[in-house]
């Protein structure tokens, strides 16, 4: 009989390289509304997930090389 505590359940991780909202925010050290505010507006791109925002690490890190200044519609918005 093992007697040491039971870890704590905590959230699961993301997948490889997908970021929720609020990591997004943590990483500009903005709000996440701000985060979902862009995802809406198309400004930066995004994975759907339902009706879930997602963001790919490797799609952001691009965005952020080009300066921020691509805009996203339609289908090359959800990359």
């Amino acid at each position: 009989m093992n007697s040491s505590p039971t870890p704590p359940i905590t959230e699961a991780p993301a997948p490889q390289g997908l970021l929720t909202a609020e990591q997004v925010a943590a990483r500009w050290q903005v709000s996440r509304a701000h985060v979902y505010g862009l995802a809406r507006s198309g400004r930066i791109p995004t994975v759907a997930i339902g009706r879930y925002y997602r963001f790919r690490l490797d799609a952001l890190i691009e965005w952020e090389r080009a300066g921020g200044t691509r805009v996203y519609s339609g289908r090359d918005r959800r990359v």
